[in-house]
């Protein structure tokens, strides 16, 4: 394995669609994966993917056929270190932490969730995926029993600093927050949110913008 070189931040979010893409066209059969198949399905510019591939693969492609894919698919599991296993916990078991918690494929890019806590009495002792909920009072001694790193925060706005302000007393490393509110994390925590309103504004205004392309093109026709 080659040494890894410093990549932007860009380059981190494009990994993940890469190996996303790479694992789905070896499940349909293909021996061979191009730069232009994977730009053509995730529209990122073909020379970027040209470029980021050659920093992540250390086996060479074939001229005209592409890189092999099994290999290209172990070797952006290896590049991005999604065979190091991170565990976590999540707080806040309710319908978006339910539904984090059925996900099955969480372990292909890292992550396992080892518990989930809440507060209600009727949610805790619950076993959703093989994963026990236990209740938020005991997140100290969890934490400490499962070396979790990274907390998954799905509770309501109002509750979500105080939750993490407990996770973060438990000794959790990084947050990965899904609340619908800005929170407050020592210098030493490192913090990622999932904005859902912003993902959506965002998704909205693509869809204005091609739909005033598509009226300009029948003005011009």
């Amino acid at each position: 394995m080659k040494n890894k070189p410093v990549i932007s931040k860009n380059m981190v979010y494009r990994v993940p669609l890469y190996l996303t893409v790479a694992r789905n066209l070896v499940a349909e059969g293909h021996k061979f994966i191009t730069a232009p198949m994977i730009a053509a399905i995730t529209t990122i510019n073909v020379e970027t993917v040209k470029k980021d591939l050659s920093i992540i693969c250390s086996t060479p492609g074939h001229p005209r056929m592409g890189r092999d894919a099994h290999t290209l698919v172990s070797e952006i599991v290896e590049f991005g270190v999604y065979t190091q296993l991170s565990n976590a916990i999540l707080i806040g078991a309710g319908s978006l932490g339910h539904a984090l918690l059925s996900y099955q494929k969480f372990n292909d890019w890292g992550l396992n969730i080892s518990a989930g806590f809440d507060t209600k009495p009727e949610i805790v002792g619950r076993v959703i995926n093989k994963i026990k909920i236990h209740d938020l009072a005991d997140i100290d001694a969890i934490v400490k029993a499962t070396n979790a790193e990274i907390a998954i925060i799905t509770v309501p706005a109002e509750a979500a600093q105080d939750v993490v302000n407990l996770a973060v007393k438990a000794n959790i490393k990084a947050i990965w927050n899904f609340s619908p509110t800005h929170i407050h994390v020592p210098k030493n925590i490192i913090l990622q949110n999932e904005n859902m309103a912003s993902s959506l504004s965002l998704l909205n205004y693509h869809l204005k913008v091609s739909k005033q392309k598509v009226k300009k093109t029948r003005k011009v026709k």
